[in-house]
């Protein structure tokens, strides 16, 4: 028992010997591999081009080593993307970002030998050391969006080093999915691209104590048959993409909670230790702003840090006083938040990048086929909402005015479906300042609109370029709004309202009220609806009553104040509706429209129509010299029609509409939430649209205008040498078009189940119910035949009369399911009548009707017969 006792000692001891033999021998191999990577840190760098900053880059060949310290494994940063190049076409445009507002939140981690580059999420949070915040923690998790080998540390182990090539001449910013859109033939789905890494590589490094800036030129190869006409080379579609990586704030800024009656960007956080219903969190974006000081005896302090930004050497020289003259007159804003010249316009320095995220620029970019007329994003801290980039784009088209793209693309019912036809996804945009295609489209009708009523008035020869001081107040004004929403400002389409139509050519009240109370608006060219030569201003001189009220609110840095100040939203010049309020089927007030002007947007409307309805007969006057093209009047009466259809948008909402307010209990001059527009408002806005829309004289052409309407004959790439596909103009087309759509928006399933409501709400006898609207309609549409023994019927209004029947039928045999059942009934009551008087029509004896109008009534009676009967199958 002793021997065997001693044997297992013995072999444990030797067990023991052999393991502690084998643990130096593995600690004596990693300490080997970590030499052996420390000495591989100076032989991997030894030729490289090293650019020290915020992380220190190593570039050789293609090679791109990245040095990360250890003691900044797990440290939060921002990395953002910009197209430093685009291909002018297809939505990717030089100067973007590709994450508006919300940049990447992301730091390393260190794992099995590799380093990983890790997204947070910072959208969900809870207090720290709370239950709440582990729940957070537990449920809401991180994505992985590159890993690099462990390639070397340095001499002392403080710093990895990484091979991120890779990642830069690569798709880490997930552009091929833009770049597959780009090359698309199907509208809605991706085209097919790849990245081609043997056609990219890295053109630029910059590294600073808080950023690090590289660019890389990319290439993806497209499989589709056809491509953007911008490229050289269809088959590989090349960008160049700026990356940013930028050290958060040390120090967070406090953020300022927003507020609903105030037109904030926000940056929104569901906070579970939070005690609200929602568990919302939201902050408005603004810059971080703090005085250098006491204010002084004028109660301003100076800026410890003012707001700069930088014009770009891209802008030519003619427009550069303009912009810095729209980015300085934010100051005046700012000072009813307490703070003296703010924002402060500079040139950009030659050495340095447009796209570095410490300066915010202001650049010019030309563009093929126009995206956005202008376009102001932000890039912000998604802790606090505090904006640490700006740059904001000017295509060149948008005031040389292209007119081939609305020409061809934009038929003027656009003008009205525009309006409504709106799409939750591009509300969204909207909702976050992405400017669409209609905006450039609109500046450019309002220059030919503003050019075409100078040379009216003899201020101008046809052929004439506008005056220069038009175009820079247009662009002054165009660089505020910019510049605004890069200040953190929302869209004001309600600010007009603030302003008197006796005062909207009173230069005194404009340069302190505006001419529209905010820069934020999408106003139309002020002109005169006399007729007369210009007096006043044809756009903002400076910013509105609306805008120094809204900045005083986010950027006072009294917190209390602050609060006092959003309870003025129901004061004279603080009128405030934004995009959700102003489009879509859900649009209910009036007052909150794009492109008008003035206290009584109907008024206004009516004003515009007459001018645009006498100008007409003046086209080939206005836009015709010798040696000139006959297309020039066809451009000018399509300017003119789609403006006469913007006009008309506005009334439709009239029609069951109410004004809504943000106002909260208790607010100083405060109103209901919805007050109804008055019965009488309702009326005169139908009146409007059936006398310039649906009237027998309503929508008419001068014969001798119509022959004078030439064709564009240039046939090249590039250039549409039609309209809507036609040589001569689709004169028919064009006008039902603009009918029907108003049809559409009258007897759209919301807003007549809309009226049925307010009926409810305010009372039958306040509102202009669905029979009355209908009845109405009907009688203007088919006025022809409504009294005995009728007369013939032209051409348009046939059209007009289809159209109508389309619309009706649609709503007895098909109505969507929003449609409330009430309108079902109405709408075949109004076929019954309009059944009776065509068949007295035509029952013996009968007025000696035109062939035309013969086939066309008997047609008319047939389709409704049919409707009628299916109609009542379908109620069975």
């Amino acid at each position: 028992m002793k021997q065997l006792l001693a044997t297992l000692v013995c072999a444990i001891l030797l067990f023991s010997g052999c393991a502690t033999s084998q643990k130096a021998t593995g600690n004596q191999g990693a300490a080997d591999k970590t030499e052996k990577k420390e000495s591989k840190f100076d032989e991997l760098t030894k030729d490289a081009e090293k650019v020290e900053g915020y992380f220190d880059l190593y570039h050789h060949e293609d090679k791109l080593y990245l040095s990360v310290p250890k003691d900044r494994l797990n440290e939060k940063f921002l990395m953002n993307f910009e197209l430093a190049r685009g291909i002018g076409s297809s939505g990717l445009y030089g100067g973007s970002m590709l994450n508006i507002f919300e940049g990447l939140m992301v730091s390393f981690q260190d794992h099995e030998g590799k380093l990983f580059l890790i997204q947070h999420p910072h959208r969900y949070k809870a207090e720290d050391n709370t239950p709440e915040a582990k729940a957070v923690e537990l449920t809401f998790g991180e994505s992985v969006v590159e890993t690099a080998k462990i390639e070397a540390y340095n001499a002392d182990s403080t710093e990895i080093l990484i091979n991120v090539y890779d990642w830069f001449v690569g798709d880490i910013s997930g552009i091929s999915t833009r770049v597959g859109f780009a090359v698309s033939d199907t509208p809605g789905r991706p085209g097919r691209v790849s990245f081609d890494k043997t056609r990219s590589h890295v053109e630029k490094i910059q590294a600073f104590p808080e950023n690090v800036n590289i660019q890389a030129k990319l290439t993806f190869k497209n499989s589709e048959l056809g491509g953007p006409r911008t490229v050289a080379d269809s088959r590989y579609i090349p960008l160049s993409l700026f990356y940013t990586m930028v050290k958060l704030p040390e120090e967070p800024m406090k953020p300022r909670m927003a507020d609903d009656r105030t037109g904030f960007f926000m940056t929104v956080h569901k906070d579970f230790t939070d005690d609200s219903d929602t568990f919302f969190r939201r902050y408005v974006n603004r810059w971080r702003l703090e005085c250098d000081g006491p204010a002084g005896s004028d109660g301003l302090c100076d800026p410890k840090e003012p707001i700069v930004y930088y014009i770009d050497r891209t802008v030519p020289e003619e427009y550069r006083e303009a912009m810095m003259e729209g980015v300085e007159a934010w100051s005046d804003a700012f000072e009813a938040a307490g703070f003296r010249n703010a924002v402060q316009a500079e040139l950009l320095p030659d050495s340095v990048m447009a796209e570095d995220i410490r300066y915010a620029t202001l650049r010019w970019n030309t563009s093929d086929q126009p995206g956005y007329g202008a376009i102001g994003p932000s890039v912000v801290d998604p802790r606090t909402g505090e904006i640490l980039d700006a740059d904001i784009l000017f295509e060149a088209n948008m005031l040389l005015g292209d007119k081939d793209e609305y020409r061809e693309l934009v038929e003027p019912r656009t003008a009205i479906d525009e309006i409504f036809n709106v799409s939750e996804e591009e509300l969204a945009l909207m909702s976050r300042g992405v400017k669409t295609k209609s905006f450039y489209n609109e500046m450019g009708m309002q220059f030919d609109l503003a050019k075409s009523f100078m040379a009216a008035f003899g201020e101008l020869k046809p052929g004439e370029p506008v005056p220069k001081e038009f175009v820079d107040q247009a662009l002054r004004w165009v660089t505020m709004h910019e510049v605004g929403h890069t200040l953190g400002l929302r869209h004001n389409f309600r600010s007009s309202i603030d302003t008197p139509l006796d005062r909207l050519y009173d230069e005194a009240w404009a340069e302190e009220n505006g001419v529209f109370n905010s820069a934020m608006e999408y106003p139309t060219v002020n002109i005169n609806p006399e007729g007369k030569s210009q007096d006043g201003y044809y756009y903002n001189p400076g910013v509105g009553s609306y805008d120094r009220w809204v900045i005083s609110y986010g950027y006072t840095p009294d917190d209390e104040k602050a609060e006092a100040i959003a309870r003025e939203g129901a004061k004279q010049g603080h009128a405030y509706g934004t995009d959700e309020d102003a489009r879509g089927w859900g649009a209910v007030d009036p007052h909150v429209n794009v492109y008008d002007l003035g206290a009584d947007p109907l008024e206004w409307a009516k004003g515009r129509a007459q001018l645009l309805d006498s100008m007409i007969p003046r086209v080939p006057e206005i836009a015709l010299a010798d040696n000139m093209a006959y297309f020039e009047a066809t451009d000018l009466f399509q300017t003119y029609l789609f403006q006469y259809a913007r006009a008309l948008a506005p009334a439709v909402k009239y029609i069951g509409g109410q004004h809504q307010y943000r106002d909260h209990v208790g607010d100083p001059e405060g109103r209901m939430p919805f007050v109804p527009v008055s019965k009488e408002k309702q009326q005169e806005a139908l009146d409007m649209i059936i006398d310039y829309a649906f009237s027998v004289d309503g929508m008419e052409l001068p014969r001798d205008v119509y022959q004078k309407m030439g064709a564009d004959r240039w046939s090249h790439w590039g250039n549409s040498n039609t309209y809507q596909g036609r040589i001569d103009y689709p004169l028919h087309r064009t006008l039902v078009g603009i009918q029907s759509s108003l049809l559409q928006q009258l007897f759209n399933p919301y807003r007549l189940s809309r009226i049925r409501d307010t009926e409810v709400k305010f009372g039958e006898e306040n509102t202009l119910t669905i029979p009355s609207l209908m009845n109405q309609v009907t009688t203007a549409v088919w006025s022809e035949v409504w009294s005995s023994p009728g007369s013939n019927i032209e051409s348009n209004r046939r059209d007009l009369q289809r159209a109508y029947l389309d619309g009706v039928t649609q709503l007895v045999t098909d109505a969507p399911p929003t449609t409330p059942a009430d309108a079902r009934s109405v709408a075949r009551a109004q076929l019954k009548d309009l059944h009776a008087k065509l068949e007295s029509r035509l029952a013996p004896p009968t007025y000696n009707f035109n062939d035309y109008t013969r086939a066309h009534l008997e047609e008319s009676k047939a389709r409704i017969e049919a409707a009628l009967e299916a109609g009542l199958s379908l109620e069975n």
